[in-house]
């Protein structure tokens, strides 16, 4: 993840041409730079915040794009606030096999 910060957005998507869901979020890296903090900004309140809850509660996995055009693919975690959100990068399965 080489430590990447800044801000980005966080795409949930049904189809190649359904997004169901983009967020901005400010992203810092954990120490030991294996994950990363991610604040949504601005801040969600209200049946937004519900939608959301329910939406990374039922499919955490997601991509997180960079200002920078490059993305990766991560699960979204939280500990009962959407507005801070753990994010781990998931890896492709290996396709040779």
């Amino acid at each position: 993840m080489n430590g990447r910060e800044g801000t980005a957005h966080l795409e949930w998507w049904a189809n190649p041409s359904t997004c169901l869901a983009r967020l901005p979020v400010r992203v810092t890296s954990t120490p030991g730079g294996a994950a990363w903090n991610a604040a949504l900004s601005p801040v969600l309140d209200g049946d937004v915040r519900e939608g959301v809850q329910d939406l990374i509660d039922a499919a955490p996995f997601c991509t997180l794009h960079f200002d920078d055009g490059s993305a990766v693919s991560v699960e979204a975690a939280h500990s009962g606030d959407v507005n801070d959100l753990w994010l781990r990068v998931v890896l492709a399965p290996d396709s040779s096999a």
